[in-house]
């Protein structure tokens, strides 16, 4: 398959994007508990995880919540391979807006989460910026995120400072929850 390379692009006019303006002011749930970590992560391993929501715009604007504890994959699925990232986006048109199987990852770190990509065939952009392949770039809260073209807001729901930590995270209590977290 040959993919037409994306075309440069000018800063994001943020401010006159309606679309980026409502992903930008939906309201954070606070009242939702981390999930436990994945299995492959001891309690004594876990600190509290970071939470964030994603904010896919388009024409069916989506939110998507992930915790994140350990380096996750951002991209599509591969029916003709047993392939899943971490964080699959092919259910929001991925393959039409050019995401990559392994598009980007995501590394939490004790301060801040970082964006990577994984030398993705359309890139990888924050707030109209092109990010060098392999190279970390530090996400904030409301960063507008491409995987290609498939454009998103990053909203952080909760860092690992904001976290109760007086407790272990297997042992914290699980409430209902507004939003579908999934386990990075």
């Amino acid at each position: 398959m040959v993919t037409k390379p994306l075309e440069p692009r000018q800063p994001l006019p943020i401010d006159e994007d309606p679309q980026i303006s409502a992903a930008r002011e939906v309201p954070i749930p606070h009242d939702t508990e981390p999930s436990p970590p994945p299995p492959d992560i001891t309690p004594e391993q876990s600190g509290p995880a970071w939470r964030v929501l994603f904010n896919i715009t388009g024409p069916q604007p989506t939110q998507v919540g992930l915790d994140i504890w350990r380096v996750t994959v951002l991209g599509r699925a591969d029916p003709m391979s047993a392939f899943r990232p971490d964080m699959d986006y092919a259910p929001y048109g991925a393959m039409r807006h050019g995401v990559s199987r392994r598009h980007a990852l995501v590394r939490p770190g004790e301060q801040a989460l970082y964006l990577i990509d994984q030398n993705s065939t359309n890139g990888t952009w924050v707030n109209g910026q092109r990010l060098m392949p392999g190279r970390e770039f530090r996400l904030s809260d409301n960063d507008i995120i491409e995987l290609g073209a498939l454009r998103m807001v990053l909203r952080v729901v909760q860092s690992p400072q904001d976290a109760d930590v007086s407790q272990p995270a297997n042992e914290r209590p699980m409430r209902g929850r507004r939003f579908r977290f999934l386990g990075g």
